[in-house]
């Protein structure tokens, strides 16, 4: 899922380790133990749950295992080729988020964050998210509220901010909660502005 939707935001220190299915056979084997099943799962735009058991085992393997493996094999993760193509895909959502941002400017508009998560700082420094961009950036989590983001030192205000200061546009940088942050903001969409959803291809949600 990382992969297919570009979410390389969520690649940075807390996560220092990132897997496929196929190399984790080999792993077990030299532990004496075998998977025997995999769950995908939502966490960080998509991770895998893997479940292994000591070989010989009383539980069957899954076929959820198998077709896993297929299709990594498919998507060619074992590959250094597709990492080239994934820089490729990052660098492609990073122009044409640029040029949308760079059409508004020039207009004119305003434009905050919503979300400071940690995957923000990544997505930000690479996009050049920066204060010139960006006047401000709003967080629901108060522990966040009234600090700045790392690097660009972006102010994190509360939620409320953006019916204070109507900005034209707000980029969601929480992306993984993307739909909650659109539904409990209605009126900001309805009254206001228009939300941007950098990834995996920018788009305006009005």
């Amino acid at each position: 899922d990382v992969y297919r939707n570009t979410w390389f935001d969520t690649i940075y220190h807390e996560h220092v380790d990132y897997h496929t299915v196929a190399p984790f056979e080999k792993l077990f084997a030299r532990a004496g133990m075998e998977v025997i099943d995999v769950e995908r799962i939502t966490p960080q735009g998509g991770s895998i749950r893997v479940i292994a058991q000591k070989q010989g085992g009383n539980i069957k393997r899954d076929q959820s295992v198998a077709d896993l493996i297929t299709l990594e094999n498919e998507l060619g993760l074992q590959r250094i080729d597709t990492l080239r193509q994934f820089d490729i895909k990052i660098s492609t959502v990073c122009d044409r988020l640029k040029k949308l941002i760079h059409s508004l400017k020039e207009d004119g508009k305003t434009i905050a964050g919503f979300g400071a998560p940690t995957k923000a700082t990544t997505l930000m420094a690479h996009f050049g998210l920066d204060e010139k961009v960006l006047d401000f950036i709003v967080d629901d989590n108060p522990l966040k509220q009234g600090l700045f983001t790392p690097i660009t030192h972006i102010p994190v205000l509360s939620a409320d901010t953006l019916y204070d200061f109507k900005p034209d546009y707000v980029i969601v940088l929480a992306w993984n909660f993307s739909e909650q942050i659109m539904q409990m903001h209605k009126k900001y969409s309805k009254e206001i502005g228009s939300f941007i959803l950098p990834m995996p291809e920018p788009r305006v949600v009005s």
